[in-house]
């Protein structure tokens, strides 16, 4: 079964259907969770599999996957724990592209507001996350794998409030995008934007990426700890980064 074929049949099935195939466990579990649990491995018997003093979400022989929407600093224990045990580790960690938002009606559950966030994300999203996780990404016993998809996110109505609020309660995938697998340090080359100087700032490196430059020196201080830039000197407030040589065309 391709990827596509694996996606379409999983996206065919409701949230209580897919809940019910990974028995009772599993109705705490948000619904992109057990579902990205079962598009990377079919075989349940390979969920939630006790590893010393955790619990991995995937394990197979001596791979354990992870899957992690956000606060990969939660992972830093358990990752440790695993790579030291002698398991090599996948971290995956799913990035929303689009998202189409239905607010929901608390009394009545039905849908009162539809309409498209405005801003998509990207790989450079991951950023904050990856930098929570630094000191992990060169061990060789960890890879990092961030996917697009685009994403239907309902969020239910908050009331008794001045400011109208609203609580995330599930968010189901249409759609999988890019994935980029991230393994050493030349595969760090996806976070160089096009039309980056050969000597640039963090400033040249948040306008070129559309980032803020708070994700900009957050990338940065990845990338130099990576060794996939160097600092080269310092110009005012700014310290002046280039490709290492080794990836220079």
């Amino acid at each position: 079964m391709t990827d596509y074929q694996r996606f379409e049949e999983l996206t065919s099935k409701s949230i209580e259907e897919l809940h019910e195939d990974n028995g009772v466990g599993t109705l705490s579990e948000k619904y992109l969770h057990v579902f990205l649990k079962n598009y990377f491995e079919p075989d349940k018997s390979c969920h939630e599999v006790k590893v010393g003093r955790f619990t991995a979400d995937i394990c197979r022989d001596n791979h354990i996957t992870e899957i992690q929407t956000r606060n990969l600093n939660a992972l830093r224990e358990k990752l440790e724990y695993y790579m030291l045990e002698g398991y090599d580790v996948t971290v995956v960690h799913p990035i929303p592209r689009i998202r189409k938002m239905l607010h929901i009606d608390p009394e009545t559950g039905a849908v009162i507001k539809t309409y498209r966030y405005p801003r998509k994300g990207s790989f450079y999203s991951a950023i904050p996350e990856l930098y929570k996780i630094k000191y992990f990404l060169d061990w060789d016993k960890l890879t990092v794998r961030l996917m697009l998809f685009d994403v239907e996110e309902y969020r239910e109505i908050k009331t008794g409030s001045r400011r109208r609020k609203s609580e995330r309660l599930e968010r189901i995938p249409f759609a999988i995008g890019e994935s980029v697998i991230l393994d050493n340090s030349a595969d760090y080359l996806v976070f160089i934007p096009e039309g980056l100087p050969k000597e640039f700032t963090s400033k040249d490196y948040a306008e070129c990426a559309k980032v803020s430059r708070e994700i900009a020196n957050a990338a940065l201080n990845i990338l130099s700890y990576l060794k996939t830039v160097e600092r080269v000197a310092k110009d005012g407030r700014y310290y002046v980064y280039r490709l290492n040589k080794y990836f220079e065309v």
